[in-house]
């Protein structure tokens, strides 16, 4: 049975994993759990602790203990691989501890290629590949000096943070100081990029790559929210199989070629524009916002215990998408929450298969600027069609009546 080093595992990884013969040695940071999962992060990981056949906390932002732990894991377990494919901020150090060990799944470059939206965007300039217009600078108050050799709105964005943190379209060179005060928010501050504005219908293409071949198991279509924070207000799962997905798709295949990605998850973004498609942005891990979960719902497939195949080195096998898959989001007036109905009513809708509304009488409902600030979801099941899909998905927010105080001010960000 092989040994595995995981860093973060998720609960249901492990399971995939066991499944999959793997045995997981698994570690954590408890800051980390704690952004993800708020309060329940202590027994998040005590579940952890008590499926995984072996245990580690430590600090990720301790360098050393950090690598430390990540030796003497392998150390004890004797592991054949260390695997990262969660949270991008903690993914390369455990790529270079595991390179440094001979254990490692993918090299540290190609996973800081696919990572780092600098790297990326580096990557794809000198490879000729989806070109677009883009310059970098040390600190966002740099920014104002490059924006003459653009045209405005662009994007601006951190070239590190995950879950849309921090991605700004800027409209005007006034509103710098807001965005840089909002990156500071996060504790962000490295370099950034600025980026032409790309127009267009945006995609997902997820993927499984086994020993240096890249199998595309669907595109996602991505539903944007009210600009300028590129924040999705729900996902479709089971694109129909066209010449403009396909074009999608084989982009996004050349990136992970040109990476050198060799084994598991990548999560390509692209936006399909006037000129063609264009690579917004890509990740070494599955694709957020549940789309693992809208997979299941419309092919049946389950791509969280694939990937674990795939390190085994065996292809994965996916049915054609017998339905639509959709998660979309509940947005609501930032305020402090008064009162709230239909979420029953909601819930017990024949087409609902999850229902998460996470607020209580009492609580902030924060302004949405990324990921983490939105005020639930609904993931449906069984519809024939998109146009099904979304109207199933109106009939819920329909039914979910909200009611916040006037003029309450709202979170700023959630890092």
């Amino acid at each position: 049975m092989p040994n595995l080093v995981m860093v973060m595992p998720y609960q249901a990884y492990i399971r995939k994993a066991q499944k999959e013969g793997f045995r997981i040695t698994a570690i954590w940071d408890p800051a980390e759990a704690r952004r993800l999962y708020g309060a329940p992060a202590s027994q998040y990981l005590r579940d952890v602790e008590a499926l995984a056949d072996g245990f580690r906390l430590v600090d990720f932002t301790d360098r050393a203990a950090y690598a430390d732990a990540i030796r003497a894991a392998v150390r004890e377990s004797g592991a054949d691989h260390v695997w990262h494919v969660g949270s991008e901020e903690s993914m390369m150090l455990a790529y270079e501890v595991a390179d440094e060990l001979g254990k490692a799944v993918n090299s540290p470059r190609s996973v800081a290629l696919l990572n780092d939206k600098l790297a990326m965007r580096t990557l794809l300039r000198d490879k000729g590949i989806s070109s677009m217009q883009f310059a970098t600078a040390e600190h966002w108050q740099d920014v104002a000096a490059l924006l003459a050799d653009f045209t405005l709105p662009v994007v601006v964005k951190p070239t590190t943070l995950s879950a849309s943190r921090g991605t700004y379209l800027l409209t005007d060179p006034a509103e710098l100081p807001a965005w840089g005060e909002r990156l500071a928010g996060y504790g962000y501050t490295g370099p950034v990029l600025v980026e032409e504005y790309l127009r267009g219908p945006e995609f997902s293409v997820e993927t499984l790559t086994v020993r240096g071949e890249h199998h595309v198991i669907g595109v996602t279509r991505k539903l944007l929210g009210p600009l300028p924070h590129f924040v999705e207000q729900g996902h479709l799962f089971g694109e129909p199989d066209t010449a403009e997905t396909s074009r999608v798709a084989a982009l996004a295949v050349e990136l992970l070629d040109a990476a050198g990605y060799q084994c598991g998850p990548a999560h390509t973004e692209v936006i399909l524009t006037a000129d063609g498609p264009r690579i917004v942005e890509s990740q070494a891990r599955l694709g957020g916002d549940k789309i693992p979960d809208l997979i299941q719902t419309a092919q049946g497939f389950d791509i969280k215990r694939a990937m674990f195949a795939a390190l085994a080195g065996r292809a994965p096998r996916p049915s054609g998408a017998k339905s639509v898959g959709h998660i979309g989001y509940l947005s609501f007036s930032p305020g402090i929450l008064r009162s709230v109905s239909g979420v029953d009513e909601a819930r017990a809708l024949d087409f609902v298969d999850t229902l998460e509304f996470p607020f209580s009488v009492g609580d902030v409902l924060p302004e949405t600027v990324n990921s983490k600030t939105r005020h639930g979801f609904v993931i449906l099941t069984g519809s024939d069609d998109a146009a099904q899909a979304l109207a199933r998905a109106d009939r819920v927010r329909e039914l979910i009546k909200v009611e916040v105080a006037a003029g309450t001010p709202a979170a700023k960000f959630v890092a």
